[in-house]
């Protein structure tokens, strides 16, 4: 799926959100997000996330998940779409490095963490902003599904990057 494709989707999920409800399932020391249907889900420890944003496409195909730790002072987004716009974790990602957003990246490393194809890489300034900001972005594809991973943490100085390498560690799709 293109990056223009997906942007688009995105935007009209965000129109269709008051209607849609996640199929989020928690357990004491759980959170899996998935699409309806027993699909696949991307299971992350519960800890203080808190889920922030849910969109979904009409008809089920693809839904997002944005969600926030205060202690971890991270951000966790999650788009899980039932496509064959690609069909490996490695494909996955390089449409995911596609996004504009990401031209000015720097020190960007490729890394392959259980499913996932990742780069991890800095964004300093982003859009002019007084801040640098750490990103993964890691890919899986599982059983016909995409899962669009993007773990981000900002900051006045670059933040670690051990953070966000450790979280995408801990988080499975099962």
């Amino acid at each position: 799926m293109s990056h223009l494709l997906r942007t688009a989707i995105l935007a009209y999920m965000v129109s269709v959100a008051p209607y849609a409800t996640a199929d989020v399932r928690d357990t004491p020391k759980e959170r899996a997000l998935s699409l309806p249907s027993g699909a696949p889900a991307l299971v992350v420890e519960r800890a203080d996330w808190v889920i922030s944003r849910e969109q979904r496409r009409p008809g089920d195909t693809a839904v997002y998940y944005m969600l926030t730790s205060d202690k971890a002072q991270m951000v966790l987004s999650v788009y899980i779409d039932k496509s064959t716009a690609c069909q490996s974790a490695e494909a996955c990602l390089q449409e995911a490095l596609k996004n504009q957003s990401y031209k000015e990246a720097k020190d960007q490393k490729l890394l392959q963490v259980g499913p996932f194809s990742a780069a991890q890489f800095y964004l300093d300034q982003p859009k002019g902003a007084p801040l640098k900001q750490a990103h993964m972005l890691a890919a899986a594809y599982v059983d016909g599904h995409w899962f669009d991973v993007h773990i981000s943490k900002s900051g006045p100085d670059r933040p670690e990057m051990s953070a966000l390498v450790e979280l995408l560690k801990s988080v499975s799709v099962r």
